[in-house]
């Protein structure tokens, strides 16, 4: 993708009074790119489509309830195949390896992979009888513990379940290709499915997949052109006052939690990590609040700090991968919601010097990208000045 498209920026929205589209001003980020493209287009279609729902007329199923039942498809499939990846880990694991035996390759060096029957079947004439017997013996021992393996692990029937889905989203991709567009919306709905499923990871550089990724990029565009342009106040519900009031309190939990950890002994200290928790919290929920999302929105992600992290990077924040699995790891333990209510073990937890190293890199991070966002909006209040 052209470094043009990289580069492409997003003016700030507001919330419409009339005629809104809920929620969809808090779903577009300020910069649209590669990294991006796709998750920002898939949020704001189904807001869009969401809001336009209405009573069909009689006739063929619309686009803007194709899209919908396409996606979920997608959705489903993508789990599938990362279960299924991680299941079949496992199974490698458990097996100790493929169903193979390996024989050694007459009249050459090395050894041959026999993984079936037939296969040894075929080399009959290259070993006396002494080592096909043992060969088939060990064929069928691996694959015993292999079937075991699988039908404990449910590898097989995961496998088939992707294979099903990936039918699914193709059947009902390809017929809503076929199906003639009401709408911008629905036009936009068609091409997101059509990049998603031949081009996922938006790497292919030959004609037409940067020129389709630069339409999908103008349509979102166009779709944004019909809200009102912004006024010189912020984007972000509420006023500025609340973005420091949120940053000064996290720097606060901080600054305690720095404090309290000062000649601890023990590394899990439970009301040091809950300081430190939360002060990401509230570094995080700062900066989508400054980038226009509402307080129920993320009133809504309660203690998902990986939901917050999700949205965060969509607006241009960029962790490291490490800072970014262990937010994801925060929310699938609970860790958060552990320390503030519960009395669970301290084993499951994780490191407190990792919880540290995560707030110290937010904290910085975050702070960085308001006073850019700051910045950006000064020079533009006072271009509309001259």
């Amino acid at each position: 993708m052209a470094d043009s498209e990289n580069s492409r920026t997003l003016p700030a929205i507001t919330p419409r009074k009339k005629h809104s589209v809920s929620g969809a001003t808090e779903i577009l980020p300020r910069v649209i790119d590669r990294r991006n493209l796709l998750p920002v287009a898939a949020r704001l279609l189904s807001a869009l489509i969401a809001e336009s729902r209405q009573p069909r007329q009689s006739g063929p199923t619309p686009v803007r309830e194709m899209w919908p039942r396409w996606y979920e498809y997608h959705q489903q499939h993508v789990r599938a195949i990362r279960l299924r990846e991680k299941l079949k880990a496992e199974l490698l694991k458990a097996a100790g390896g493929l169903p193979v035996v390996m024989l050694p390759n007459v009249g050459k060096d090395g050894v041959v992979e026999v993984r079936s029957f037939a296969d040894i079947n075929r080399m009959a004439s290259q070993f006396d009888t002494e080592h096909l017997s043992q060969a088939r013996a060990e064929l069928r021992r691996r694959r015993k513990r292999w079937k075991e393996a699988d039908r404990r692990l449910g590898y097989s029937a995961i496998l088939a379940r992707e294979q099903e889905l990936a039918e699914r989203a193709g059947i009902s991709g390809r017929v809503m290709w076929i199906t003639r567009p009401s709408s911008l919306i629905e036009v936009t709905a068609k091409l997101h499915c059509l990049i998603v499923m031949h081009d996922p990871g938006l790497k292919l550089e030959e004609a037409p997949w940067p020129e389709l990724r630069t339409m999908l990029k103008d349509l979102l565009l166009l779709m944004e052109k019909g809200w009102p342009e912004p006024g010189n106040g912020p984007a972000y519900t509420g006023k500025a006052a609340d973005v420091r009031g949120i940053l000064n309190l996290a720097a606060r939990y901080r600054d305690a939690a720095n404090t309290l950890g000062e000649g601890l002994s023990k590394p899990n200290h439970l009301p040091r990590r809950l300081l430190a928790l939360h002060s990401i919290k509230l570094y995080l929920d700062a900066l989508l609040l400054a980038n226009g999302l509402n307080r129920q929105t993320i009133c809504s992600f309660e203690g998902n700090l990986n939901e917050r992290t999700r949205v965060a990077m969509d607006l241009g924040l960029v962790l490291r991968k490490r800072t970014a699995a262990h937010l994801a790891t925060l929310s699938s333990s609970r860790e958060y919601l552990a320390v503030s209510y519960g009395s669970e073990t301290t084993a499951t937890l994780s490191q407190m010097n990792r919880v540290m190293a995560t707030l110290d890199e937010v904290s910085l991070k975050v702070r960085k990208m308001l006073r850019g966002l700051h910045g950006r909006r000064d020079d533009h209040s006072r271009h509309n000045a001259s």
